[in-house]
């Protein structure tokens, strides 16, 4: 690797980085805080099992964050020190396959594409699993050209552990089964391509009855399929661009072209056939597939002279970009601020005063009062507006109604309470379709009627509402 390179690759890692850290420290949102609580969990298997909600996280992904986290103590950055690594586990791995596949000039704008996409860098600093797809793909397809290059016993050995160990990371993994499988039969013979999915398909099958099927519902597939989004005119140009170009490639018999395309095709019609809902997230693992598509067919088709000082532009032009949309967008706020909440609810619920906790934001709850030490807040929690997908009960879309909202309201505030009552609930509009109600809308009313009206905090904290009722008549 020459000096330029050397930089190149340094430059990128530490934009990558720098991207990934802006935000690290904001609170968790709720699919975060579910994944905290299960990583918190006292036993490994109350953490695989999670009791509240289905475990959807690979296992691998959750050991690593535990580590990490009793490695370095609680806090918001620690559950996302594992995603944020992964990140540029990805960025690295796509700069050796770069370098091994493409001239500088493609290579260093592939990975450079792949370092400042906007949801690569969002889920870096987020504790889920998705920064951890990416990388999986990044290094199956190093393992890969690797292996076509030299395809020696030992490197198939090399290519069939990268399988072995991807797979409890990345479920997706399996999409670059087929494709690679395929290369091999035609470097290495049927043998080599039988044992590769033999492997690997045993390992998945002994993960899917040890982990997903276990973790798996009717109604959280449902509510995939119902929050998946439609392709966009680009997203369709991407696949009619993967198509065309696998042709190609199966006629040249560029088999590391066919290795990264074909994942981009069985994603496309997974998602048609509901089968692997697509999302920005889910399609996150593509990424260094499509990219290193991208730019080792625009290789091929570009034969003029191409200056690396164009190339640099680009790439500062990309890197400026990113960083400013960080700014601009303010992502290094909360999308749910549960710290924030948890924290004024501790210095202003006494012990006399009733606290209700929506369903919608127990997990959030949960998590910050202990990260807060507040072990005595004696809150209550509502049997109404819950998520999906909890473990023992799975609503389904539109389930809230007002009678049962207000009876488990009425439950839960006795009749005759005098004091304080704080409401502590979900004020995201997505939640609010999704349970079909706003609760907190209906809990204030409720309680205005039983001689309960608004107190003077009101609180909304990006996304999270606090609600102060003085119940000095009940009824």
């Amino acid at each position: 690797m020459t000096i330029q390179a050397r930089i190149a690759a340094a430059g990128l890692l530490l934009a990558a980085l720098a991207l990934g850290i802006y935000g690290i420290g904001r609170s968790l949102w709720l699919d975060e805080a579910w994944v905290a609580n299960s990583v918190l969990a006292p036993t490994l298997s109350g953490m695989f099992y999670y009791p509240d909600w289905l475990q959807t996280s690979p296992p691998l992904f959750l050991l690593l964050t535990r580590t990490a986290v009793h490695a370095v103590g609680l806090s918001n950055a620690a559950f996302r020190l594992v995603p944020l690594a992964f990140a540029l586990v990805a960025v690295a791995s796509m700069m050796a396959v770069s370098r091994r596949l493409l001239s500088p000039f493609f290579g260093v704008l592939a990975c450079a594409l792949l370092a400042f996409h906007p949801t690569a860098i969002e889920y870096s600093r987020t504790c889920k699993q998705y920064s951890g797809e990416m990388a999986a793909s990044a290094v199956i397809l190093l393992a890969a050209v690797l292996y076509l290059q030299h395809p020696g016993r030992r490197r198939f050995f090399w290519l069939a552990g990268t399988f072995v160990l991807t797979l409890p990371l990345a479920w997706s993994t399996a999409f670059l089964l087929p494709g690679i499988a395929l290369a091999v039969w035609a470097r290495g013979g049927v043998r080599r391509a039988g044992s590769l999915v033999l492997i690997a398909s045993g390992v998945l099958a002994i993960l899917c009855v040890a982990f997903i099927r276990p973790n798996l519902s009717p109604e959280l597939r449902a509510y995939w399929i119902a929050n998946a989004q439609d392709l966009s005119p680009a997203l369709r140009a991407a696949v009619a661009f993967c198509i065309a170009a696998s042709v190609r490639a199966v006629l040249t018999r560029a088999w590391m072209q066919v290795v990264a395309l074909l994942p981009c095709l069985l994603l496309a019609v997974s998602n048609a056939l509901n089968w692997y809902p697509s999302s920005p997230r889910t399609r996150l693992f593509v990424l260094p597939c499509f990219l290193l598509a991208g730019a080792m067919t625009a290789e091929d088709l570009w034969r003029w002279r191409r200056p690396m000082g164009f190339a640099w532009l680009m790439v500062i032009a990309l890197g400026s970009q990113a960083a400013w949309k960080q700014i601009r967008e303010h992502q290094n706020r909360p999308e749910e601020n549960f710290a924030g909440a948890v924290q004024f609810l501790r210095q202003h619920v006494e012990p006399r005063d009733i606290l209700l906790v929506n369903a919608a934001v127990i997990e959030g709850f949960k998590l910050y009062t202990v990260m807060e030490g507040w072990h005595d807040h004696h809150a209550i929690y509502s049997d109404t507006g819950w998520p999906c997908c909890r473990r023992d009960k799975i609503p389904t879309r539109g389930a809230s109604t007002e009678r049962a909202v207000v009876e488990d309201l009425d439950r839960k505030i006795p009749k005759g309470f005098t004091g304080r009552v704080w409401l502590f609930y979900s004020a995201r509009l997505t939640h609010v379709v999704w349970a079909g109600l706003d609760e907190g809308k209906l809990w204030r009313a409720h309680l205005t009627d039983r001689g309960c009206p608004p107190g003077p905090y009101y609180l909304v904290l990006a996304n999270l509402a606090i609600s102060e009722m003085d119940c000095v008549e009940a009824r």
